[in-house]
């Protein structure tokens, strides 16, 4: 029963402030979190002026009784919003992407996640392997957050615009792959360096086979069951997400990284009009439940707002707009248009709060960081459209006026 009433809370929070952020032209992301804040710490908060302490709402709206009790919906939440990814990243457009996008991913990665590593090591006192977690989420771009803001400036379709969205593309996957080797290690399967190695062969292949042959296995296995009706058809597509999931799993690879790459390869099989009803109950159930959820979980305390958080936002700020924009700069953009890039390359609030919230449940970093990288994460999708519409505005719109003024 209670399991009910925690979706309630977190479902309709979320769809209300989430909606609110929309008004504000804010990404739906923002308002969800917010509204999980909100429903849990804010609201205790608020409780505690009216209730004596030991009142039982303290207990519900406490992340530790909560937890126990919503992990499995949450976690199901989770696949499914990387199911959704899945679905939302073309293959084709992938293997399209250029040396730019490439070299932006790369170094849009390995800045921030030698930057967290460090920071995490020498500054927060993580252990190795969860200051490792901590650099993957702070190395991890949201594209959807990124083509959202991209749209709104009508900049999408300029060659930074599409940089940035295919090298947020790569980014994703390069995120999968050190997730699946940091799981493994987690595990404790492979801690070698060759066990590394093959974690990642195993990584590598996985994702080359989702995007190379597994949509023709696809194509091939659902031409036999296209006679079915329509809900069975539907049933089958998340059928296959599941199995995907499963063996993602038994190669010892977090599911939903199975879920995510079982979207892309399957995306091309849905009937007309499955994929929106998909669309519907991945972001307007599951997305919002998980992000709520996030944001239910974190703490307001000096340690998660306080010093934390100011090293998190420089670390994630910087290793972006640095390695993003050195990645630009080798690949041949002028000095500004690579700063736009790696501007750009800064939306966050999607998969790496799924990669803190894994690192969260197995133990490897505390809530007080687990937090930080969720306000680290709000900060920068509301940051990023400002502070990209204010750059371009400034330094690259005039910069094409006085051209065409010299001209």
């Amino acid at each position: 029963m209670e399991v009910f009433s925690y979706i309630i809370l977190l479902l309709s929070s979320a769809i209300f402030f989430g909606n609110i952020a929309n008004r504000l032209k804010q990404p739906a992301i923002v308002g969800q979190i917010i509204g999980g804040i909100i429903a849990g710490p804010f609201l205790a908060y608020l409780l505690s002026f009216t209730l004596s302490k030991g009142h039982y709402m303290f207990d519900f709206l406490s992340v530790v009784y909560a937890s126990p009790k919503t992990k499995d919906i949450v976690n199901f939440a989770g696949v499914m919003l990387m199911f959704g990814a899945g679905l939302e990243t073309n293959p084709k457009e992938l293997l399209k992407v250029g040396k730019s996008a490439i070299l932006v991913a790369a170094f849009g990665v390995i800045f921030p996640l030698f930057l967290g590593y460090m920071a995490g090591t020498k500054i927060l006192g993580l252990t190795h392997l969860g200051s490792m977690y901590l650099g993957v989420a702070l190395s991890i771009t949201a594209v959807a957050l990124s083509v959202t803001t991209l749209l709104q400036m009508n900049k999408l379709n300029t060659k930074e615009g599409l940089t940035i969205v295919g090298a947020a593309i790569v980014d994703d996957i390069i995120g999968v792959i050190l997730l699946s080797v940091l799981m493994a290690i987690k595990q404790g399967s492979y801690i070698s360096i060759s066990g590394i190695t093959i974690t990642i062969i195993f990584a590598l292949l996985f994702v080359a086979i989702s995007i190379f042959i597994s949509p023709t296995i696809c194509k091939w296995i659902f031409k036999f069951i296209r006679m079915v009706k329509s809900e069975d058809h539907l049933a089958f597509v998340l059928l296959w997400i599941f199995i995907y999931s499963v063996i993602a799993h038994f190669l010892k690879i977090h599911l939903i990284i199975g879920a995510y790459l079982g979207g892309l390869s399957i995306r091309e099989v849905l009937r007309p009009g499955e994929k929106d009803i998909l669309k519907n109950w991945i972001w307007g159930f599951f997305a919002p439940l998980f992000f709520a959820w996030t944001g239910f979980s974190v703490v307001f305390n000096k340690e998660a707002i306080g010093f934390t958080l100011i090293v998190i936002l420089i670390i994630a700020f910087l290793g972006k707009v640095l390695g993003g924009g050195f990645g630009a700069f080798v690949s041949g953009f002028p000095i500004k248009s690579s700063i736009e890039i790696g501007i750009g390359m800064n939306g966050r609030a999607a998969v790496e709060l799924i990669v803190a919230n894994v690192a969260l449940t197995a133990g490897l970093i505390n809530r007080n960081i687990y937090s930080s990288i969720v306000f680290m994460a709000v900060v920068m999708a509301l940051l990023t459209p400002i502070l990209l519409k204010w750059y371009i505005k400034t330094f690259i719109t005039k910069q094409n006026a006085s051209h065409l003024k010299t001209f």
